[in-house]
This record gives C-alpha cells, sequence and structure tokens, in this order.
C-alpha cells in the first residue's frame, strides 16, 4: 500500500503544468528612427491570458518571455506596448530618479501596436518614429 503511494506522489511530482497554453518563441528588433532602441521593455498582451515580456539590448534586440521558465508568447493575436519608461535606473539605488520615457504615448499607454504569434519561430520587428 505505501509502495504504491510513494509511486502515485512521484508521478504526481514529475507531471509538468497542464494548464500552460501552447506558446512559441518571439524575437525582434526594435528601432526608433532607424537605430537600435536600447532598454525598451515590450509586452504582449493576447486577448485571454498573461502577457509576455522582452527588454532590448544595445542592438535593439529582444526575446519574449511567458513566465521565468517558459520562453514565448501565447499563440493568436496580441496587442503590443512598448516603453523606455523604468521606475529607477539601478535597483540598488532606488532613490535615483526615474528613467523619462523617450517614446510617443502612440507605443505605450495609447498603442495600436498588433502582433500575431504562430506556432514556430516568430520574428517580430518595429521600426518606431519619434514623431
Amino acid at each position: 500500500m505505501s509502495l504504491a503511494l510513494c509511486g502515485l506522489l512521484l508521478a504526481g511530482c514529475s507531471a509538468g503544468p497542464s494548464d500552460l497554453p501552447e506558446v512559441a518563441p518571439v524575437t525582434g528588433t526594435v528601432t526608433l528612427d532607424g537605430k537600435p532602441l536600447n532598454n525598451a521593455t515590450l509586452k504582449f498582451q493576447p486577448t485571454a491570458g498573461r502577457p509576455s515580456t522582452g527588454l532590448t539590448n544595445e542592438q535593439g534586440q529582444y526575446s519574449l518571455r511567458y513566465n521565468i521558465d517558459l520562453d514565448g508568447a501565447k499563440l493568436g493575436d496580441h496587442s503590443v506596448t512598448i516603453t523606455t519608461y523604468q521606475e529607477f535606473d539601478d535597483p540598488s539605488n532606488p532613490s535615483k530618479p526615474a528613467s523619462p520615457e523617450r517614446l510617443p504615448a502612440k507605443y505605450h499607454t495609447k498603442s495600436e501596436l498588433v502582433a500575431e504569434v504562430t506556432a514556430g519561430d516568430n520574428v517580430v520587428d518595429f521600426d518606431l518614429k519619434s514623431k
């Protein structure tokens, strides 16, 4: 009896989360007026469910993450926001002032950007304009 119970417990522990949606890798490049946009946060918000986020590097490249263990974004249509605002620049020194937003509202608070994530690799580039 106890051996059977141990087997059931081990089987339950090894199973992955069954409630995760199907996701696919999403990468791309963000430019502002033709130049790579560094340190911008992207959020892909599906019509239902949790968003995926990413941060651009010095070359403007990003890769989305669904959660701490899973890269990508949920399949389907997404509204997209891109922002450069950061509450503070240095987490070890929160008294530093916030980074000002460098992008027009049409890319974040009033964003009309959209993207579709399909099965397989997705490359979604954004060529933003400051005006």
